[in-house]
């Protein structure tokens, strides 16, 4: 019987044929394992994506629900703060657990809210956590922090719709609150050894030139509608606040940035002279004046408490030519308004307030506004004798074209000025007190700019919106809040 056997060469080439085989299986094992692993890391990351959205969500509902029960508050005194738990006699927080989310994901997000009274400002801190299902992963956190302000036309130093421009070499803005109380109980005069860091400046304006600081010292905030201004920040000039300490990652020294803002918005809605019965013309007032006269407050002639005037125009001129407001007084001026000369003035004491309102021009040099009352009789005003800004007010009602509005002399201002369509120029070396808003805002001279934050309240009963908007992503900026918020 003859037996046929195996070659040995072709016993070694089926070896290895076996050999390439389980390599190949292997390969396509092993890419298949990883094409597999891929998919997954890439649904983990999208599905993590989806959920990041999720906890920004959850983190801006606790501030709505933050903002709903502050805006209640100052509408409606007896506004009880549902479901929210007092922390001290200023802060209040809550929290919202199970918020069911698809895939078996929860939710939950926990606020605290600071001076919810409203001095200085309410703040709100939330922070969102999305758990999600399935996974050993660790929760999604967002926290967000957001300073409130008054929607009050008033409820910044200086703004502008254009440009702000500082040209003094040693101009400085500040803040103080000249009502800490929020009553009128306890009036308090600026002093160096109580200001604060809220000395904010904003402009609306995309331009490069929307706040031109140069060698100015803000002590506060400087904003824009989108062009960083610090650019515009002099070698001598600065933006900080109280807290601000150069971590070495600043680009200029002498600028916090986060004291600058490239997102400002404000309102300038047209203002109109009031229109109450028992208006009395005055015709031009161009000699010493006393109101309200002696007649009006004989006859009876207040309405609400208040004297309503109309004037052609004011202009004071002569040594010693004074228009004195002794009660609340309201001027609807036709004309324009010049006050000039070295004592020409408006006088406004203890128990006066007036409200200019008018489309023309004004000019204002000199004594110029006197508002407070001259305790050591030395004819001029110090800061402390200054009175309340909110004792004058000028409303500019023009509503195109351009409305100049010039206040000059090294005396002090104590004072607001609304007036959209205004150029407003303020020049000399002395205080400025309050606030300013118009088109553009040029101050001239060595002036300190003091804010008044109880301004923030002349609109009352307003509501707050979100003045600053800021997502806190490293653990150094949680940490500040990290106690308050781990309940």
């Amino acid at each position: 019987m003859k037996t046929t056997r195996t070659r040995p060469a072709l016993r070694s080439q089926r070896g290895s044929l076996l050999i390439v085989a389980m390599i190949l299986c292997a390969v396509i094992g092993i890419s298949l394992v990883s094409y597999l692993q891929l998919s997954r890391t890439a649904l983990n990351l999208s599905n993590r994506g989806v959920y990041n959205n999720a906890a920004i969500n959850l983190a801006e509902q606790g501030l709505e629900e933050a903002m709903y029960a502050i805006n209640q508050s100052v509408t409606n005194s007896s506004y009880t703060w549902g479901g929210w738990y007092p922390v001290s006699s200023q802060h209040k927080r809550r929290k919202w657990e199970n918020v069911n989310l698809s895939q078996s994901a929860s939710g939950e997000y926990r606020v605290q809210v600071y001076n919810f009274g409203g001095t200085p400002a309410p703040k709100i801190v939330s922070r969102a956590l999305v758990t999600l299902g399935g996974s050993n992963a660790p929760p999604i956190e967002k926290w967000i922090e957001v300073q409130l302000q008054k929607t009050s036309k008033f409820a910044n130093g200086l703004v502008a719709k254009n440009s702000i421009t500082f040209n003094g070499n040693n101009a400085t803005v500040d803040s103080w609150n000249s009502d800490p109380n929020g009553n009128g109980s306890s009036i308090v005069a600026y002093d160096p050894s109580i200001n604060n860091d809220n000395g904010s400046v904003g402009s609306i304006s995309v331009s490069t030139s929307a706040v031109v600081v140069q060698n100015a010292d803000v002590l506060g905030f400087v904003s824009t509608g989108g062009t960083d201004p610090t650019a515009f920040v002099g070698s001598n000039g600065s933006i900080l606040g109280d807290d601000s300490a150069d971590d070495g990652t600043w680009t200029r020294s002498n600028v916090d940035p986060a004291r600058v803002s490239t997102t400002f918005s404000a309102n300038f809605d047209a203002v109109s002279a009031p229109t109450q019965g028992a208006i009395i013309n005055l015709g031009a007032i161009n000699n010493t004046t006393t109101l309200p006269r002696p007649t009006d407050v004989a006859s009876g002639l207040a309405v609400g408490g208040v004297y309503y005037y109309d004037a052609a125009s004011i202009g004071l001129s002569g040594n010693g030519t004074t228009l004195t407001i002794a009660d609340n007084v309201v001027l609807r001026v036709s004309g324009n308004t010049s006050i000039s000369g070295n004592t020409a003035k408006i006088s406004i004491g203890a128990a006066g307030k007036l409200a200019i309102y008018t489309a023309g021009d004004v000019s204002i040099r000199g004594k110029g506004i006197m508002n407070g009352v001259d305790a050591d009789s030395n004819g001029s005003l110090s800061t402390a004798e200054l009175g309340q800004p909110i004792k004058f007010q000028l409303w500019g009602t023009k509503t195109s074209g351009t409305q100049t509005i010039d206040i000059g002399g090294n005396g002090q201002f104590s004072g607001v000025v609304y007036a959209p369509q205004g150029d407003v120029s303020i020049v000399g070396n002395g205080a400025i007190n309050g606030s300013v808003v118009a088109n553009n805002i040029t101050l001239s001279g060595n002036a300190a700019f003091h804010y008044d934050e109880s301004l923030a309240n002349l609109d009352s009963g307003n509501p707050y919106r979100v003045g600053r908007w800021k997502e806190l992503t490293t653990a150094d900026d949680r940490s500040v809040y990290a106690s308050s918020l781990d309940f």
